[in-house]
């Protein structure tokens, strides 16, 4: 399944440190995924994402979580 993801919102925080090479990581894999992997779900794809920032720190301030 080619699902497309849509990743503008982390363009959107103010991310430094580990939670910004996170979110590059993100942009660049999620198609990568969504090409290589028909069992990809882009909803999971964006939990994960949202943990993972969560737990770094990235998204208290901004109250997304």
């Amino acid at each position: 399944m080619n699902s497309r993801v849509d990743l503008r919102w982390l363009d959107e925080l103010q991310l430094h440190g580990p939670a910004a090479a996170f979110a590059d990581f993100c942009k660049t894999e999620v198609k990568r995924r969504s090409e290589a992997d028909a069992e990809f779900s882009p909803a999971t794809y964006e939990v994960a994402i949202r943990l993972v920032l969560t737990k770094l720190g990235a998204l208290d301030m901004e109250g997304m979580q």
